[in-house]
């Protein structure tokens, strides 16, 4: 889609100038911002996305039906054939916290140096940047285009989106970055942003290979976290201490032989982390695949305290062998 495309300007407009529901003129205006949303080839998909993120509060509620009829009369009224959307999937995990409840009990008590000496792949030094290299040759592939950096550094190829040789060449000779890095392979391609305003190198249309999700807890004690580990059977590729109150759990999706987006939404959104991760308590915001997480080795700034490896392995495997 063109950035340039003074449609897609139109649309984000209109979508800003949503008024509140319950004043008589929102449902028109739902109608005004499908309809160029149409225009402009946004899929419908999106145009109900980014309606429903838009509309502010109000007196009274917008029902997703609402929004998708309005959507299917834009696509009639071009001659576009109609959508059915489906309806938002109910969780598998109908009581979360009994079922943290559960997977909690059934851990030992255990610790850091539990998990230490669990750890597939030895973790024989003290931490330091050996950490990232050693993660950095495990969890990815040579050449593999990663990126590390800031949080708001915009992705640049050859300064902070680096094949991990390139990287690990890096570390090894004194250079310094991070502190995060996105959990998955870039492709090295502009492309459209999200906003559709501009284009990026490190956003989730720039995945090319959907190998890995993150999982963090932000209200889970940071021992619950590691008896959750330690008692999950989930494909584990690393655990890392953030330097804060959580660890982040990585782990392996590619037997899921994920694709595409659409196939990334269906699969990990939806089915792993909707249906069963958020009712545990998982953060809801980590569903992305260009997710940035604390890479290992290095010091987290907000508390002085190294970001460290605490488990990590070459496959995906659950923490503990039972």
């Amino acid at each position: 889609m063109n950035t340039d495309n003074p449609l897609i300007k139109r649309f984000n407009q209109r979508l800003s100038e949503i008024p509140e529901p319950g004043g008589g003129q929102c449902h028109v205006a739902l109608l005004g911002v499908a309809n160029v949303g149409v225009m402009a080839g946004v899929a419908p998909e999106i145009i109900f996305d980014e309606i429903r993120q838009s509309i502010p509060p109000g007196r009274r509620k917008v029902s997703d039906r609402e929004i998708q009829e309005a959507i299917n009369r834009a696509l009639q009224d071009t001659g576009k054939q109609s959508r059915t959307f489906k309806k938002k999937s109910e969780p598998v995990v109908k009581d979360g916290k009994e079922a943290l409840k559960r997977i909690l009990e059934k851990s030992v008590s255990c610790d850091e140096a539990d998990l230490w000496d669990a750890s597939p792949y030895r973790l024989s030094w003290e931490p330091s940047i050996e950490d990232a290299i050693h993660f950095l040759k495990t969890f990815f592939h040579s050449d593999d285009l990663v990126f590390i950096g800031d949080r708001t550094e915009p992705g640049i190829p050859g300064t902070n989106i680096r094949t991990v040789a390139d990287w690990i060449s890096f570390f090894k000779y004194g250079g310094t970055a991070g502190p995060f890095f996105i959990i998955n392979p870039l492709d090295g391609i502009p492309r459209l942003k999200n906003t559709y305003q501009g284009e990026t190198y490190r956003g989730d249309q720039n995945i090319k290979v959907f190998r890995h999700a993150l999982i963090e807890f932000d209200d889970l004690s940071h021992d619950d976290q590691i008896r959750f580990w330690m008692a999950i059977n989930l494909p584990v590729r690393a655990l890392i201490d953030t330097g804060g109150k959580s660890i982040h759990g990585l782990i392996d999706v590619s037997p899921l032989e994920i694709r595409t987006a659409d196939d990334w939404n269906r699969h990990i959104k939806q089915r792993l982390y909707d249906e069963r991760l958020v009712p545990l308590g998982v953060d809801r915001a980590c569903k992305n695949p260009a997710r940035l997480s604390r890479l290992p080795g290095v010091i987290r700034q907000e508390s002085g305290k190294m970001q460290r490896l605490l488990w990590l392995s070459p496959t995906g495997r659950r923490c503990m062998n039972v």
